[in-house]
């Protein structure tokens, strides 16, 4: 059935075609329609799908399903909702609010990978008078449009701030997607990033990379730091451990959701270490995963501020 729900004034408002960067696009019936080249973009059920027609990783037809029903793909069920997690996050709850509290009123936020944040990230981030915007590749996810990060599709300056939490690593070039989150947030507009380090693959063929904190800061070099530091540490990278040794021993599904399950149930008390290492440098070198808040700036870090700027205990120099 053809979808002619009309897309948010807010949203078109922002809207820059993802293939040639014209504006505006416009909605005539269950499409979006480039002024620019001409490109067309469904609407699914609502929300605007914006990638590339050259984007060989994801088709629009892919797209035109219903929405998934609350709950699909999220949350744990059974006897999985007693089974603990291994890892800890020490930045969230405290950086999200403070990020807040540095944001205006009617602030404009985006959230790239958004998967199922909106639970979390409404309530710390939501006051009255400001708009989230939610974006994802994932099919399932809680999103207002579908979009590839590598081609973000919003003309320049249109956030006062974007929460990207553990996504980076599953794209193809972080680089890229970086330079595009800079792109759309205001000058003086704010970052707030998450990314892994000493973790094991967690999301099958869509895991790309890893970032120690100096590389997690010259990846957003656009952006001057506010605060920085460790979201798990030492004790989740051991767990992450133990059940990824555990699970190279273990082939059939049954056997390694078991294997998975036992692991945690074993081991999750290691993240509570983390907790006690969280301001230790020495600590940092094995963080688990490291958060960044930053301001975006008119000038990048250079590297040599990015070096002398290493939390660790390693410390070294080749001059």
């Amino acid at each position: 059935m053809p979808d002619h729900s009309a897309i948010d004034p807010f949203l078109l408002s922002r809207f820059r075609c993802p293939l040639c960067a014209a504006t505006p696009l416009s909605q005539a019936g269950d499409e979006l329609t480039c002024h620019g080249c001409g490109t067309r973009y469904p609407v699914s059920h609502g929300r605007p799908v914006l990638f590339r027609p050259d984007n060989d990783m994801f088709a629009a037809d892919d797209y035109r399903r219903p929405p998934a029903l609350p709950g699909d793909g999220g949350g744990k069920r059974g006897l999985a909702r007693y089974v603990p997690e291994p890892s800890v996050n020490l930045a969230a709850h405290r950086v999200v609010p403070h990020l807040s509290t540095l944001l205006p009123g009617h602030a404009a936020i985006l959230v790239v990978g958004a998967g199922g944040q909106r639970a979390w990230v409404d309530p710390m981030l939501g006051a009255a008078g400001r708009r989230i915007v939610y974006c994802d590749v994932d099919v399932r996810a809680s999103v207002d449009l579908f979009c590839d990060g590598h081609d973000l599709p919003f003309v320049d300056g249109s956030f006062d701030a974007v929460v990207t939490t553990a996504v980076l690593e599953h794209v193809i070039n972080p680089e890229r997607v970086a330079a595009e989150i800079g792109r759309v947030v205001k000058l003086g507009g704010y970052l707030y990033s998450e990314l892994p380090f000493m973790q094991q693959v967690h999301e099958g063929a869509y895991d790309f990379t890893r970032y120690t904190l100096s590389g997690h800061r010259r990846l957003f070099r656009n952006f001057e730091e506010v605060e920085a530091g460790m979201v798990a540490g030492p004790g989740t990278t051991l767990a992450w451990s133990i059940e990824n040794f555990l699970l190279a021993f273990a082939r059939a599904p049954r056997a390694r959701l078991a294997t998975k399950a036992l692991a945690r149930i074993g081991f999750s008390w290691l993240k509570r270490f983390d907790r006690m290492l969280v301001d230790r440098p020495e600590a940092m070198d094995g963080a688990s995963c490291t958060y960044l808040l930053g301001r975006r700036s008119a000038v990048p870090l250079t590297n040599r501020s990015i070096v002398d700027r290493y939390v660790g205990a390693k410390h070294l120099s080749h001059t």
